[in-house]
């Protein structure tokens, strides 16, 4: 078992915890392996097919099992130890990248392999998110949960900023094999760090049937209004916010015909946004959570970023709304996990958090599928304008309802 400080005298900043050094190390080789992987099947999906429904379909084909599986691996995860868990995912994707080699290499990687390999990947990411999720936490003292959150948040925004644009700058000059190969690299360090990990475990001789446990969860966040109405609030203003950017291929290439190179430099875009909201969460610490009004204004300057993407005159102004997008996403999802986790037991992390991806991953999933296939009979502006419009409705409604009762 780890040794931690006392909890009365405990730091609040988790890098100040020497296991979850370690692991935060794993975790940024990972996070920027996995982007690596994405935007190699999102290009690849577009190069391959030259359809919008396609380049819809790979992304929610690895963002659905998120949301479909997330629920049953969070409960199995709060019945077993989760460095074991975190072993076995950590071995799990780096199996990703390597078949993905593998099928380049010989020519065999065409749109139905393409759509199972982005399939597996889902699934697999519906293990490790809430993995990753109960574990952080785990390694620190309750007064660093909110640090870990944000640190997590800095982390994803960072390999969003760097890894889309190295990807795209890496399939336009060394192709698709060599980038392949760059994702196998990064998943290393999590493979190799998971087995040193000792993180606070459960007594989980307790536990009933699975099914039972899995009722439990569901129970845990509909009896909690606090938690439910977060999740409510992240599906109505981040579903489209975060689903415009699973498919910013149709921007890029399907409008402004930039390529490859012009979907890694839009993407990073977004994670540049990404990237400022979560280095200030960083420093702001918990007192975000408080601050409503401020979430609030930070939706709307979302979903100006997503139209602004869609009816940008030129590729060199949809830079600065997917910045905005980028912004919104992070700032507002992350200010809400905060509160989710910090009213959370060790004992149901992996349960609710799997739910909470399960809502916020399926919105995005369905968000993104739902454009493009509108895309082949709108166009993307107008579809996009009307889920703004829908959107932002959804958001009023909760915005007025009160945070506790």
């Amino acid at each position: 078992m780890t040794t931690h400080p006392d909890p009365t005298e405990a730091s609040e900043r988790a890098l100040s915890y020497p296991e979850f050094r370690r692991f935060y190390i794993g975790a940024v080789c990972g996070t920027n392996g996995g982007w690596i992987s994405r935007i190699l099947m999102a290009w690849l999906a577009w190069d391959l097919t030259g359809s919008a429904t396609f380049v819809g379909l790979i992304a929610l084909t690895s963002l659905l099992p998120v949301a479909l599986f997330g629920p049953i691996f969070g409960t199995m995860i709060d019945r077993m130890s989760a460095r074991v868990a975190f072993q076995r995912t950590a071995l799990a994707l780096l199996a990703i990248p390597l078949v993905f080699a593998v099928l380049l290499g010989l020519g065999w990687l065409t749109a139905v392999p393409l759509f199972f390999l982005s399939l597996a990947f889902g699934i697999i990411m519906s293990a490790y998110h809430p993995v990753r999720q109960s574990l952080g936490p785990r390694l620190v003292e309750r007064p660093a949960i909110g640090s870990v959150v944000a640190l997590a948040a800095l982390n994803f925004n960072i390999g969003r900023l760097l890894a889309p644009a190295l990807g795209g700058a890496m399939i336009a000059e060394f192709g698709t094999f060599a980038t392949a190969f760059l994702g196998i690299a990064l998943a290393v360090p999590n493979a190799v760090i998971a087995p040193t990990l000792k993180p606070r475990e459960d007594d989980h001789s307790s536990h009933g049937a699975m099914l039972e446990d899995l009722k439990a969860g569901f129970r845990a966040v509909w009896d909690r209004w606090a938690i439910r109405r977060s999740i409510l609030l992240a599906v109505a203003a981040l579903g489209l916010i975060r689903g415009i950017a699973e498919i910013l291929a149709l921007v890029a290439d399907g409008i402004f015909e930039q390529g490859a190179t012009g979907l890694g430099f839009l993407t990073s875009a977004v994670g540049g946004g990404a990237l400022v909201a979560a280095v200030f969460q960083v420093v702001a610490g918990n007192r975000l959570v408080r601050n409503r009004p401020l979430r609030f204004a930070v939706i709307w300057v979302g979903f100006a970023g997503v139209l602004g993407l869609v009816h940008a005159p030129s590729f060199l102004w949809t830079l600065i709304p997917g910045a905005l997008v980028g912004f919104s996403s992070t700032f507002v999802g992350v200010s809400l996990q905060i509160g989710v986790q910090a009213r959370l037991e060790d004992a149901m992390r992996g349960r609710v958090m799997s739910i909470w991806m399960l809502a916020n991953t399926a919105s995005t999933a369905l968000l993104a599928f739902g454009l493009s296939l509108l895309t082949e009979w709108l166009g993307l502006p107008v579809s996009t304008t009307l889920a703004v419009a829908l959107a932002g409705v959804a958001v009023i409604v909760l915005w007025i309802m009160p945070p506790e009762r």
